[in-house]
């Protein structure tokens, strides 16, 4: 039980502390990443991140709400979770990666075909584009007989596995030309596709002369693909780390030629586009940041252009690794506003986390003033910037607010939100009344998920310090979150708020079992038996099956787990027996203080239903949110051992006082710490005292 009990108690030990602080595990790395309520936009925090420019935000996000800014990208918005008891995510803060997968360009791309592009190996992107477009053209080209075509067709349909390593498929010279050479074609394919990119270049190079316009167009293509991924594998390492300094340069430069080659004989080719996209790829692998960047600058400021390749789920990655986290970083060839300032906000935190080592200088007043001339074209960017670093850098909140719009921004924009955003944290720490009274104004005039989200967020621990539980409650509840619902509800609502909550007829019925069940759960931690008792009429009839995920429904695992406070008692010795939990609470409320009775209570704290309350004794113990003494058995046992007299309780006592530290030297009785000279005299006690006795036979070491 005790390694079941840690083993719980170390999955839910991060929730209470949503907060204050979250995990950085990324998606996919097995952990959660759990967001956090406290709007720290001083420290980076890849779980909690704003639809605004702020230093915490991951670059990507602050990369990708400029280049919104900029008419480049459109936004989406986080899902946000539904059921009330398991509302862990809302709409704002949101992780980084559920994030940038909504975006969306606003101006279409031209690369064809749509490959990804990233800065890991690239070959399989193009594995069901490359199959659908040379099957159209087999279908479409009059030169390949019927049962030609369907010999190539069928070949290419089985090539789709990239790391599936097929053989070559045999030429017959039987035959017609075209169909020879479409055949050739997919051998280097096939070669590409099994990463035998000097194979693959040699094919495509041949077939770069070949008379059918398609093969001859996409070979050159190809050429530039086959060369790229080469080069990347000379300096990718057995776990695909990449090492610049790695890299053949022959193989790049030879890459660079197809793309020239390509893009001379083929300005508006079918592949144009994309073939200009790998310049970034070629500059990046070749370690010339200024080439990357003067690409990337490029194809921003040129979005109705044929070569148009940006894809704005991908570009912020792109930015954030190729740039800012490489090893070849050069923090003078920024010029540009988006990537300026993404990195002015980077180098504003208060932790170092994204900077690279070499790179890690404080982003002086001075520093920042000697930019402006490349914000020009961008001035209310550089002004906010400014407002920013004097915000939280220089904590001069009240000379900040003199660098942002006198009128309402236009909260549509990502600048003018962030705008209407930073007046609000400078409010809350210049004049903190009026700043609930601005929150709620903007919460009023939010159009998207993204502006309602963040304006609850920021409202949100103003109506907690006021109880204002009306704000949380009803289906036309203002705080619309229903994360935001459920931690006030079970963090921050008192006694009161709760029961006004259950009482209310605005309350939904999700609302109402969570009031009850924290409302339950404070009142017996806090020892108020009456108000426990009082409230046992809010269980369900049905509290048995209200187990949490063991539930035998669905509908129930997403509903408080009630079974926990079914508890049957227990019997510690046929002189000490414990009375079911309504029974002992009744006995608790007449009797408060009984010896016997405390250490029942603790019997059902050690019980596999007490694993949440010990949970939420730990959140009431950092943040109390109810008012009367917490109860922890560790301390009712301390109580026995105090009194006088010898007894079965009083054994007990000691030998579950001595207990509370088993296995790891850590007291998970939730009462206060004593030294081990303090538990050796209570080992030393139970073994004098109480030689006989099984619990002292039994205890070995006092920890």
């Amino acid at each position: 039980m005790k390694q079941t009990y840690l083993a719980k108690t170390l999955a839910y030990s991060f929730l209470p502390l949503m907060l204050v602080c979250t995990t950085h595990a990324v998606a996919g790395g097995g952990d959660a990443c759990y967001s956090s309520l406290a709007l720290n936009i001083s420290s980076y925090n890849q779980c909690s991140n704003l639809p605004v420019l702020v230093p915490s935000n991951d670059n990507k996000v602050n990369a990708l709400l400029l280049l919104n800014e900029l008419g480049l990208a459109r936004l989406g918005s986080v899902s946000a979770n539904e059921a009330l008891w398991d509302a862990e995510y809302g709409t704002v803060p949101f992780e980084v990666d559920r994030f940038l997968p909504r975006a969306t360009n606003k101006i279409p791309n031209q690369r064809k075909p749509q490959t990804i592009n990233t800065d890991f190996d690239e070959r399989c992107s193009s594995m069901t584009s490359g199959q659908q477009r040379f099957n159209q053209q087999v279908k479409a080209n009059a030169k390949i007989p019927a049962a030609e075509k369907q010999i190539l067709q069928t070949a290419r349909d089985q090539l789709n596995q990239c790391n599936q390593k097929l053989s070559f498929i045999t030429v017959d010279p039987t035959w017609t030309q075209t169909t020879q050479q479409y055949a050739s074609y997919l051998n280097g394919s096939i070669a590409f596709y099994n990463a035998n990119f000097s194979t693959a270049t040699e094919i495509y190079s041949a077939l770069s002369a070949a008379q059918d316009p398609w093969i001859k167009e996409t070979a050159r293509y190809m050429l530039i693909r086959s060369g790229l991924n080469d080069a990347y594998a000379t300096g990718t390492g057995e776990y695909g780390d990449v090492n610049l300094n790695d890299m053949d340069q022959n193989a790049i430069n030879r890459s660079a030629e197809y793309i020239n080659d390509y893009l001379k004989l083929y300005p508006n080719g079918e592949y144009a586009a994309s073939a200009r996209g790998f310049m970034r790829r070629a500059a990046w692998l070749s370690g010339r940041q200024d080439l990357l960047i003067n690409e990337i600058v490029w194809q921003m400021q040129n979005p109705k252009s044929k070569l148009y390749n940006l894809d704005m789920q991908q570009l912020p990655a792109e930015i954030d690794r190729r740039i800012f986290q490489s090893e070849k970083f050069d923090a003078s060839l920024l010029k540009d506003p988006l990537l300026l300032a993404t990195w002015d906000l980077m180098q504003m935190r208060q932790d170092r986390y994204g900077l690279n080592d070499h790179n890690a200088t404080d982003l002086t007043w001075a520093n920042l003033m000697a930019q402006q001339k490349w914000f020009k074209a961008q001035p209310e960017l550089f002004k906010y910037l400014q407002a920013t670093h004097l915000m939280l850098v220089q904590n001069k909140a009240a000379a900040a607010l003199e660098y942002l719009p006198k009128q309402s921004p236009d909260l549509n924009q990502s600048l003018g939100l962030s705008q209407a955003f930073l007046k609000g944290q400078i409010l809350e720490k210049t004049a903190p009344q009026q700043a609930e009274h601005y929150w709620t104004a903007l919460l009023a005039q939010a159009k998207n998920d993204n502006q309602r989200g963040l304006f609850e967020t920021a409202l949100f621990k103003h109506l907690n310090q006021r109880q204002d539980y009306a704000a949380y409650i009803g289906r036309s509840a203002k705080i619309s979150q229903a994360n935001l619902q459920r931690e006030f509800i079970t963090q921050f609502a008192n006694e009161n708020s709760l029961q006004k909550i259950l009482e209310s007829s605005q309350s939904t019925a999700d609302q109402q079992r969570a009031a009850s069940y924290t409302l339950l759960s404070k009142a017996l931690i806090h020892q108020n038996y009456s108000l426990f008792n009082q409230s046992l009429k809010y269980l369900p009839k049905d509290a048995a099956q209200y187990k949490s995920y063991d539930s035998p429904t669905t509908a129930l695992k997403q509903q408080p787990p009630f079974a926990n406070f079914i508890w049957n008692g227990s019997t510690i010795t046929d002189q000490l027996r414990c009375p079911n939990l309504q029974t002992l609470t009744g006995q608790l409320e007449k009797s408060a203080q009984d010896p016997l009775l405390q250490v029942c209570l603790g019997e059902y704290m050690r019980s596999d239903q007490a694993y949440d309350l010990l949970r939420t004794t730990q959140q009431e113990q950092e943040t109390p949110s109810f008012s009367g003494p917490i109860y922890t058995r560790g301390q009712a046992y301390k109580n026995v051992i105090k009194q006088s007299g010898k007894s079965d309780l009083h054994a007990y006592a000691l030998y579950r006082s001595v207990r509370c530290y088993a296995p790891s030297a850590l007291n998970d009785c939730q009462d206060q710490e004593v030294p081990k000279s303090t538990r050796k005299q209570w080992f030393d006690q139970l073994k004098r005292d109480y030689p006989h006795m099984e619990w002292a036979k039994s205890l070995k070491y006092y920890w």
